[in-house]
């Protein structure tokens, strides 16, 4: 399945959940067809999120075609309560990335496809193929570490944020960064 965001994305999706998103939520919920505009909308942010994580463009685009099945299944049920939609989708998509990682084993590392990144996220280019020892070392730590560095700096959340994203405490994403990076850094330096 090839997950190809149809039409140019703009904004970054960081927004609160304002009227007019709230407008789209609402009439998704009324008639899954206008569920597009909240695709298109997500769409990119979700595939450099779950790329970030995966390593295999591949694998993203499904894993992000499943994010959004889910989403439209659930969608009915979305009650706007301070925690804006794209960290809804943010916690599915770290949800689905973990069933992923635990059916196909965290330590795999996945051969980076760098030939498409550009095609999976428009802030990570080929350019930057040089980060794959980074992006190795990431793929190789328990998915926690993954989603709490993934969050925090590549898709640039607070610390509040990511906490709202994973449905944990503050202290509990600031204990899990500073395991985080230590583990990373180890990995780097070659030990385990």
């Amino acid at each position: 399945m090839t997950l190809a965001c149809a039409h140019p994305y703009e904004g970054d999706g960081r927004e609160a959940t304002s009227h007019p998103e709230r407008e789209l939520i609402e009439r998704a919920k009324r008639d899954p067809k206008d569920f597009g505009p909240l695709y298109q909308r997500f769409c990119p942010m979700l595939l450099d999120y779950v790329y970030r994580r995966t390593g295999d463009a591949h694998v993203s685009e499904d894993l992000v075609a499943d994010v959004f099945v889910i989403a439209m299944r659930s969608l009915p049920g979305y009650r706007y309560r301070g925690i804006p939609l794209r960290y809804w989708l943010l916690r599915i998509a770290t949800n689905t990335v973990n069933r992923w990682a635990r059916r196909n084993g965290r330590r795999r590392l996945a051969s980076l496809d760098t030939e498409r990144v550009a095609d999976v996220s428009g802030r990570f280019t080929p350019a930057d193929a040089g980060n794959e020892r980074l992006q190795r070392a990431l793929l190789s730590l328990p998915p926690r570490y993954q989603a709490v560095l993934a969050l925090y700096y590549m898709q640039g959340l607070s610390v509040k944020e990511t906490a709202s994203v994973l449905g944990c405490r503050e202290g509990t994403v600031r204990s899990r960064l500073t395991r985080a990076r230590e583990a990373l850094r180890g990995q780097l330096n070659g030990r385990r």
